[in-house]
């Protein structure tokens, strides 16, 4: 599957260098006195992009049909393919499988089915799952918004201050046992396995700990007898410094490259933990001595 990032939006595409793409929209169409009239003047204003929004009035009766006319009449002649057909409502899944076998029976196997219609991880997985016939989901609100719980929690606590040029940690504590805070300055390692270069758990230090490769005994801070020794792994240093004494020294990647860098991250962990449905727990673990500190803390 290839994977595309774009932004329909001009704005966006100008600021942050993301490529500009899209279709039509269903005014487009309906501003016109017919479907066909609309897709053909489409095709000779746009030959090279054309991708075509066939659910305004009947995908299959009508919107998919005068696609397919327009594709021989206008692009063909001129030796041009067309990119795609979008789907924009009903049934996906079975759209998609007729669309495909009538674009297939048409000569036109390498003409792609693009789907949208308020998709999330859920329903894209459901359509996989059902063997749709789909080439690109173009996925806007429910990527942008977070529907489920549009509130951010986030929270500010102190952990520490600085005096005479000495770190003292400090603590928050509370009934609700996730509100108690990790005190001090920390540092954040990953530990990746040197077999399959996949991520096995995070680890939160304190600031001056190194975390070399070797032996290394990780256990949950929670059910402290819960604990693996890690041999073959190497570890890297998650946090970059991004001002120094108020001076910004961190130049900042661009859009794409951040989506890269993304990408390449999540393929480091299993499936299993980026499964929907019931993923496997991904460890975050205290270093030793930070959680020595914190019950020091703790029964002070």
């Amino acid at each position: 599957m290839v994977e595309l990032f774009g932004t329909s939006c001009s704005i966006s595409a100008k600021e942050f260098n993301v490529t500009a793409s899209g279709t039509m929209a269903h005014s487009w169409i309906q501003s016109f006195d017919s479907e066909y009239e609309a897709f053909k003047a489409y095709a000779e204003i746009y030959p090279n992009g054309c991708t075509f929004l066939i659910d305004t009035y009947n995908t299959l009766e009508s919107g998919l049909p005068n696609a397919i006319k327009v594709f021989n009449e206008v692009l063909v002649p001129k030796g041009i393919r067309p990119v795609a057909v979008r789907l924009d409502s009903g049934d996906l899944a079975y759209l998609s499988k007729e669309v495909r076998k009538r674009l297939d029976e048409s000569g036109f196997s390498d003409c792609k089915i693009c789907v949208t219609n308020s998709l999330d991880e859920r329903l894209i997985s459901s359509l996989f799952e059902q063997n749709a016939k789909i080439d690109l989901f173009g996925v806007g609100e429910n990527l942008i918004t977070a529907k489920s719980d549009p509130v951010f929690g986030g929270v500010y606590k102190l952990v520490a201050i600085e005096k005479n040029n000495t770190i003292i940690p400090k603590i928050k504590i509370s009934e609700n046992v996730v509100k108690v805070t990790n005190p001090s300055f920390k540092k954040l390692y990953r530990f990746y396995s040197k077999e399959t270069n996949t991520a096995i758990a995070d680890l939160v230090t304190l600031h001056d700990e190194e975390i070399l490769e070797g032996e290394y005994t990780i256990f949950d801070p929670e059910n402290t007898w819960r604990r693996k020794i890690l041999k073959n792994y190497y570890v890297k240093e998650l946090q970059t410094k991004i001002f120094d004494n108020g001076n910004l020294i961190y130049k900042s990647p661009s859009l794409k490259e951040i989506a890269e860098y993304s990408k390449h991250d999540l393929d480091s962990f299993w499936d299993e933990i980026k499964r929907i449905d019931n993923p496997h727990k991904y460890f975050v673990d205290l270093s030793q001595n930070l959680w020595n500190l914190k019950q020091e803390l703790l029964n002070k």
